[in-house]
């Protein structure tokens, strides 16, 4: 304020008004996918008669990415062939505003991972949503979770629309102080334990089932069970998620053990062969030739032999294990991991290639989720009242919309 802070008392004394935020949600460049979301849920609240304030939905971040499959599977299925060495995807950032007593408070933000028709399987034409985070500031709170779902089968339904046939989703709350999107949330906000964000899935997959935005959804290892998973080069690969990590463990653990068992073979062999020897030295034949010789040479040959056969069998017996290993750990987890149908296998087959209407948006701010975090801490906008919620999107939408320009520019006489 050039001329100073003038309270609202002394505007309305005045009778002037306050100068429009011109840094606000709604300015923010538009796309497909952000105004499809955007108009669902505002028809959802218009004929709830909710009452809410207008809510703008903006994908604020777009950029081309690649997952690099780790040195583990890499040695195992890339250098074979069995699997491609990347997965080229697009990630998206995108956030929920809503008008509350006229100022746009943030209180919905999405990471997702979009791998379309060009990629290679098992990732071909999947999305995989890394990130969802809120803050419990909109109004009317009786719809907020209804808002929430309204977002996300919004997305699913528009993916759909482009020719995305799955969709996966890990349902796993953040630990105790630990933030996704948002910076420091409420007090008074809960986090929900894994059991309570499972239904709350489900709740918003069965809402989908009945609108047929979805075909059917499945826990991880039921879907691994119908698409008979013979090998963990069939897993999609996404980035930053759990099966990478699971499978480079399995891997690491599967090599001790073969490493073990290779010692232990290599022991019985050197104290078999000692015992040849010893057995062998008394036996001198009557031209003073040792018969042990011939023999050792033969047995020599025929263990090459049996070590070669016994390296085939172990790599393919490795494959095996690994799997195995994968499906006991699916067994473990699987109600955390959504593996949810858009199209079904029949129409899947004769869907066009995918092209994503919407440009690339650069965004060093929302590229990812840390670099909002960071910020936000250093800069301590936080998302823990409703005051500090509307203060913390002001300078978010503010560092949104002034991205890539130079804010001050400092002359030096010296």
């Amino acid at each position: 304020w050039p001329g100073g802070f003038v309270c609202d008392t002394c505007l309305q004394k005045k009778d002037s008004k306050r100068k429009e935020n011109k840094f606000n949600a709604k300015r923010l460049p538009t796309t497909k996918l952000g105004l499809f979301i955007e108009t669902r849920v505002n028809n959802f609240l218009k004929k709830k008669e909710a009452g809410a304030g207008e809510v703008h939905i903006r994908v604020v971040s777009s950029s081309d990415k690649c997952v690099e499959v780790k040195p583990g599977m890499r040695r195992r299925f890339v250098d074979n062939g069995e699997m491609a060495s990347e997965f080229p995807y697009r990630a998206k950032a995108l956030f929920a505003f809503e008008e509350v007593d006229g100022i746009d408070v943030c209180f919905f933000g999405m990471h997702v991972q979009e791998y379309g028709s060009e990629c290679p399987a098992p990732n071909t034409r999947r999305v995989y949503i890394a990130y969802l985070d809120s803050v419990h500031f909109f109004r009317p709170r009786q719809y907020r979770t209804a808002v929430y779902h309204e977002i996300l089968l919004g997305y699913l339904d528009y993916v759909k629309q482009l020719g995305y046939t799955m969709a996966h989703i890990w349902a796993c709350p953040p630990s105790e102080g630990d933030d996704y999107i948002f910076h420091c949330h409420p007090s008074d906000q809960r986090i929900p334990k894994p059991k309570r964000l499972q239904e709350w899935y489900k709740k918003m997959l069965d809402k989908g089932m009945i609108e047929r935005t979805i075909q059917d959804y499945k826990d991880i290892l039921k879907q691994a069970m119908e698409d008979k998973l013979a090998s963990a080069a069939e897993l999609p690969y996404f980035e930053g998620d759990f099966w990478p990590n699971v499978m480079e463990e399995s891997i690491k653990e599967l090599d001790q053990e073969e490493e073990e068992k290779r010692k232990q073979a290599e022991a019985a062999e050197a104290a078999a062969a000692k015992n040849n020897f010893s057995i062998e030295d008394n036996e001198i034949s009557g031209d003073g030739k040792k018969k042990g010789q011939k023999k050792a040479k033969k047995s020599n040959k025929s263990k090459a032999a049996q070590r070669k056969n016994n390296k085939k069998s172990n790599e393919q017996q490795a494959g095996n294990d690994l799997s195995a290993k994968i499906y006991a750990t699916m067994e473990k987890h699987k109600e955390v991991f959504f593996v949810i149908r858009l199209h079904s296998a029949q129409s899947a087959a004769s869907l066009a290639p995918i092209q994503d209407p919407d440009p690339l948006l650069a965004c060093d701010l929302m590229d990812g989720r840390d670099a909002f975090l960071t910020l936000a801490r250093d800069k301590h906008y936080e998302f823990s009242s409703l005051r500090r919620a509307q203060f913390s999107t002001l300078c978010m939408l503010y560092e949104l919309h002034n991205q890539g320009q130079d804010k001050f520019v400092y002359t030096c006489n010296n």
